[in-house]
């Protein structure tokens, strides 16, 4: 299966890197191992926290490795943005 059809590349990054899940969830302070396995199949989302720490620990960034979530992310920013009332939305505001 290519890997475009998994929901991110963490998975992908960890595998590449020879490192076992339970060696992640500690360098990543996550105390529940499954949750790497729910992560990687895309059940569940990281927080920011913990994608960040992943992408930190496997030396990748983090659009690379979680690009649909990253995505989402933008977008909820932009769409927040559009909402700010013209009088606040100055360069210097934001």
């Amino acid at each position: 299966m290519l890997q475009e059809h998994y929901p991110n590349r963490l998975c992908f990054f960890r595998r590449q890197r020879r490192l076992p899940q339970k060696r992640l969830a500690f360098l990543a302070g996550i105390k529940n191992r499954s949750l790497i396995s729910r992560y990687e199949r895309g059940r569940l989302d990281p927080s920011f926290e913990s994608a960040w720490k992943f992408a930190y620990v496997l030396q990748v960034e983090l659009a690379d490795m979680f690009p649909r979530l990253t995505s989402r992310w933008q977008h909820e920013v932009e769409a927040a943005r559009k909402k700010i009332p013209s009088a606040l939305n100055s360069k210097e505001d934001l």
